[in-house]
């Protein structure tokens, strides 16, 4: 391997090693362990997330005769890094307010009443907004993820760690939701992931499958952009639009209760301007030439499959007033150029899972799942049955 380890754990004729930083990824064999629907979790982008996380991120490997069998990203959260969404005391608390289910059995058995008592907290499986999970080879076995997730809960419980936390858990990774629950790890749901697989006939056979009440709702929509004389058009993300966008950028995150500044997000849109070259995109809206909304597009390519994710969006909320440019921004003219290019399956993520169910999506649960640190012997025992 040529990626620089810096520990080891041996266990039973195989190891976990540790790669230093993302930019020893490429040569420890993680990309041959990154699905399609992994695209978060490749090299580039964990550079990208190494640059911005503003903590500590350990890049674990699970190696049986040699070859990398399995891997696991994880990041340190404690109260300074401003990642909400992915942040088990911020994910805890907002759970509370919704009145979500299960939430309350989770508060006091993982949180003793106090969301604030899960920090500092090691986020294991990617702290991105849906499918935090271990990466699997179609060769790996139940034991190597359970390796994988014995180390993580050592690296948290060896540095002061209060929990362990995966913090967008699917559903429909079972193995993996079975692996935490019989580790002692408690659970309450976190958010809905969405996806669309795009349509053979493209947007056509998209808005003819919509309801008729739907196809005349974004008739309408379109007709008041274009009244408007709004243009909403996919292009590179270029340097020169990194200072506006990074305007919009903060406006959304601001709107939404989260630290930022226009600085900082241009500075991020730079870096990944930089680093995904033309696997990066975005859909522009303007009007009277000015910049007023935008998307970004990640194209992820593995396993012989493209695949499209929605990732980060902004608006000029007084220049848009009433007009209806988030999903035309955000979903319609992106769904109109991955069929173009013969695009399997649009990501929408996580949030207005309603709006998106009515926009052709599918969906599935998510679940937070927290372990406690430290744990007490009668839970080490429990585990090892």
């Amino acid at each position: 391997m040529s990626g620089d380890v810096t520990g080891q754990s041996v266990r039973g004729g195989a190891d976990v090693v540790r790669v230093a930083d993302a930019a020893g990824l490429p040569g420890s064999g993680w990309p041959d362990l990154v699905g399609p629907e992994d695209f978060f979790q490749t090299p580039r982008w964990l550079a990208v997330q190494e640059r911005n996380s503003g903590t500590t991120m350990d890049f674990l490997v699970r190696r049986r005769a040699d070859m990398p069998v399995a891997a696991l990203v994880t990041a340190w959260a404690d109260d300074s890094v401003p990642w909400l969404l992915a942040r088990p005391d911020a994910m805890l608390a907002r759970a509370l307010e919704d009145r979500t289910p299960d939430v309350e059995a989770c508060l006091v058995d993982v949180a003793g009443g106090d969301p604030a008592s899960l920090l500092p907290s090691l986020v294991c499986g990617g702290r991105h907004l849906g499918r935090t999970r271990p990466l699997a080879a179609p060769e790996a076995l139940p034991s190597d993820v359970e390796a994988l997730v014995t180390e993580a809960e050592q690296l948290a419980e060896d540095r002061g760690a209060a929990s362990v936390c995966f913090p967008h858990v699917d559903e429909r990774d079972t193995g993996l939701v079975e692996l935490l629950r019989h580790r002692g790890y408690r659970s309450h749901p976190s958010a809905h992931y969405a996806w669309l697989p795009i349509p053979p006939g493209g947007w056509d056979q998209f808005l003819a499958e919509m309801s008729k009440h739907r196809r005349r709702r974004v008739r309408l929509e379109r007709r008041a952009l274009d009244e408007a004389k709004v243009e909403v058009r996919i292009e590179p993300l270029t340097q020169d639009l990194v200072p506006r966008l990074g305007e919009l950028d903060c406006n959304l995150l601001r709107k939404y209760g989260n630290p930022a500044s226009p600085e900082h997000s241009a500075g991020l849109l730079s870096w990944i301007a930089e680093v995904m070259g033309d696997d990066v995109m975005v859909s522009v809206a303007r009007k009277d030439n000015n910049v007023i909304g935008f998307g970004m597009v990640l194209r992820s390519r593995a396993r012989g499959r493209e695949e499209w994710f929605g990732h980060r969006a902004g608006f000029d909320y007084d220049a848009q007033g009433k007009l209806p440019l988030y999903y035309d921004v955000l979903y319609y003219r992106v769904l109109e150029a991955a069929a173009q290019e013969g695009v399997s399956v649009l990501h929408a993520g996580i949030g207005s899972v309603e709006a998106k169910l009515a926009r052709g999506c599918l969906a599935s649960q998510e679940h937070s799942f927290l372990l406690r640190l430290p744990r007490t012997d009668t839970d080490r025992e429990r585990t090892a049955r």
